[in-house]
């Protein structure tokens, strides 16, 4: 009996992308298998295709790699160079063993905070679903002080920000001042800085301190940590990822 499998859960599973870059690079003529150009859609033998992406096997392996990054400021949250002198968050992340990570979700250029590093493209998939609802906890110091009117407009969502759709609920405690912490649990682009932009706020710094249930504690900036056995074990109980 075959084990077939669709061609862009294989790459999802041991190439380290989620289905929709794979989806991609099977588009940009990135991928063969058995040495024809792959297709999107097909099925392959996942015991035995030879499958390869820019020119590289991609071999089956079912250990997987899983990091917490503290993000400086600076840094994209890129696998590719935008720019010449572009630093990449993937770099701050061991790179023995050839190990090909990406980053899980956004974090814009000009914020810091905690980032999940993975080669595990289903749990990647999976965390980046926002019918789940993970949470992302962030700390925001902004230019002036907002009144308590706009921050629970802000917290009762249906902001528009001009991303196709209005924000959803969210958290907003004032720890003092100017100095917010907010959780979401959608991230659409640049989101925390275009909603309070949206009411002539300007963010002034922003951090992120928790992605679901990995916190930044313990890290400095520019430092990286492997996530524990348990801490990926709860992440994929939280997204109904039974890891098979």
């Amino acid at each position: 009996m075959r084990d077939e499998m669709r061609l862009n859960k294989y790459l999802s599973r041991y190439a380290g992308v989620s289905r929709r870059e794979a989806d991609r690079l099977i588009e940009a003529g990135e991928v063969s298998v058995d040495g024809s150009e792959a297709s999107l859609g097909m099925m392959i033998d996942e015991l035995t295709a030879d499958v390869k992406v820019s020119g590289r096997p991609v071999t089956p392996d079912h250990t997987r790699h899983y990091y917490a990054v503290y993000k400086p400021v600076g840094y994209i949250a890129s696998t590719a160079r935008q720019d010449a002198d572009d630093r990449l968050v993937t770099e701050l992340a061991p790179s023995d063993g050839g190990i090909r990570l990406f980053p899980v979700g956004r974090l814009d250029k000009d914020s810091e905070g905690l980032m999940i590093l993975t080669d595990d493209g289903e749990l990647m998939d999976k965390v980046l679903r926002s019918r789940f609802g993970h949470e992302k906890e962030y700390l925001v110091k902004l230019g002036s002080e907002i009144t308590e009117d706009i921050i629970g407009t802000i917290r009762a969502g249906g902001v528009d920000i001009g991303e196709g759709r209005p924000t959803k609920p969210c958290t907003i405690d004032r720890i003092r001042g100017n100095t917010l912490k907010m959780v979401l649990t959608e991230g659409m682009n640049r989101q925390i800085r275009k909603v309070f932009g949206r009411f002539g706020y300007e963010v002034e710094s922003l951090k992120r301190v928790r992605f679901m249930n990995i916190t930044l504690e313990g890290l400095s900036s520019g430092e990286c940590r492997e996530l524990t056995a348990s801490e990926v074990e709860e992440m994929k109980e939280m997204t109904g990822n039974d890891g098979k």
